[in-house]
């Protein structure tokens, strides 16, 4: 098959860092911390998450922190003596995988707990699939008698089901190592999988609201887990694993004729700067207009991202907002807005999730055309800004996501009714705002705004 040279050889080069090491079964100076490796971003990111305010001081690795891929990742002879002495090794366990089989044969502490994520999930794992239009790799010439081997999609951290499921698991092995804090980490798992759960819920009521469930890729496509968990149909240029790099004039007229078909906004690609192939299928549409989104798969999360703030929630919620306008009709209101606050507003942001709210005020920044004139109600945190430069005040409403991690907000303007400062809350204090959605221009910049607005109880 097409990675079977590639696999054997990351398995040479396996073996190879096993021989730099000089096989030693000798276990280094031990700081007494019980010690936790991973290789991707998302298990990283979860296992933190397990741990808190890690009471057992913990050592977590990730490997894979330099930004290169899975997919053409190669351990050091420092990495795999990592592996051999920790406590608990967490691994995808795909095609990508292949040296891991090795390392873990020359493991000096053989009380290592290992999980394999896709054994894990067991039967839910899905074989990789050419859909139509996609550009297929080649594949290898087998030799006689050789079986056809199968090729599991290995993406599974971007369904937040599974997302959840493997949380838990890892979970009840981080449990076992340290049990003393057993009940700490069984509480921030609970914690964790409750915020997994309430944006897989935000996830549904984007997807269900929308008029189009398709989404087309001018490039690989990993998150064939995702659109199975909402229902979303989908069309891309190459497979998850691809090493492609170059699309076929057959598949760019596809493609493009796609969009044209369904009427596609936009056209998608994944995190990295080389968008040529979503470029030139925009440029053979018969519109030419469409949007290049693009979805973060979380293949080139560094250590530096990491200690920016990056973490799998942060990421998952920016996709929610990239994925709503991807599937947004684009179309756009044009009737005639009631400029006052009577009856139901519009927009009621104070019924959503934190999440839902965060994605719409993000969509609210990002095409406020759609907005305008619309009536919006919201709950968040009053903020004053004064510009000393200008002596003026600026009034906002305050949102976070649902970490807490992150925050935006909208300005509003009261009505006359209001006596500034008497008829003001305290900065900090909780509001709840509702007012006519607008934009202004100041200098070069285009702000938002919620003119005519009115506090409310």
């Amino acid at each position: 098959m097409k990675k079977k040279l590639c696999s054997m050889l990351i398995a040479i080069l396996a073996i190879g860092a096993l021989s730099a090491c000089g096989l030693s079964k000798e276990k280094p100076a031990d700081t007494g911390n019980k010690q936790i490796v991973t290789t991707i971003f998302p298990e990283y990111d979860w296992v933190m998450n397990i741990l808190g305010d890690n009471p057992g001081n913990i050592d977590v690795t990730m490997l894979l922190d330099n930004g290169v891929d899975l997919h053409s990742y190669q351990p050091t002879a420092d990495d795999i003596m990592k592996i051999s002495t920790c406590d608990l090794f967490v691994y995808v366990g795909g095609e990508s995988d292949a040296w891991v089989a090795d390392a873990l044969k020359e493991a000096v502490n053989k009380d290592m707990i290992v999980i394999n994520l896709l054994d894990v999930l067991g039967d839910s794992v899905k074989e990789e699939e050419v859909v139509e239009g996609m550009q297929a790799e080649e594949e290898e010439e087998e030799e006689e008698g050789d079986e056809e081997e199968v090729e599991y999609d290995e993406h599974v951290w971007l369904s937040l089901k599974d997302a959840a499921v493997l949380t838990d698991d890892i979970s009840r092995s981080v449990q076992k190592i340290d049990s003393a804090n057993a009940d700490t980490y069984r509480q921030n798992t609970e914690s964790y999988i409750g915020k997994l759960n309430e944006l897989d819920a935000s996830y549904n009521t984007v997807v269900s609201a929308a008029d189009k469930k398709v989404l087309l890729f001018g490039d690989r496509f990993p998150f064939r887990y995702m659109t199975d968990d909402y229902g979303l149909d989908y069309y891309a240029a190459f497979v998850g694993c691809s090493a492609e790099t170059e699309a076929s004039f057959e598949t760019i007229t596809f493609l493009s004729g796609k969009v044209d078909e369904l009427g596609l906004n936009a056209v998608m690609t994944i995190e990295g700067t080389d968008h040529r192939i979503a470029e030139t299928i925009v440029a053979n549409t018969g519109t030419k207009d469409q949007k290049i989104l693009t979805l973060d798969s979380m293949q080139s999360v560094t250590s530096k991202d990491v200690q920016a703030g990056k973490s799998y929630l942060s990421i998952m919620e920016n996709n929610l907002s990239v994925l709503k306008e991807a599937l947004d009709s684009g179309t756009v209101n044009t009737s005639a807005a009631d400029d006052t606050l009577d009856g139901a507003p519009d927009v009621d942001l104070t019924t959503l999730s934190s999440t839902m709210v965060y994605a719409e005020v993000y969509d609210m920044m990002v095409t406020p055309e759609k907005y305008i004139g619309k009536t919006v109600k919201m709950n968040g945190t009053y903020n004053l800004y004064h510009d000393d430069t200008t002596d003026k005040n600026y009034f906002a409403c305050i949102i976070a996501d649902a970490t807490a991690c992150c925050s935006q907000g909208i300005e509003f303007i009261l009505t006359d009714a209001y006596s500034y400062p008497d008829d003001y809350p305290p900065n900090g204090a909780p509001i709840c705002v509702a007012g006519v959605f607008d934009t202004y221009k100041e200098g070069d910049r285009t702000y938002c705004t919620l003119r005519e607005a009115n506090l409310l109880q």
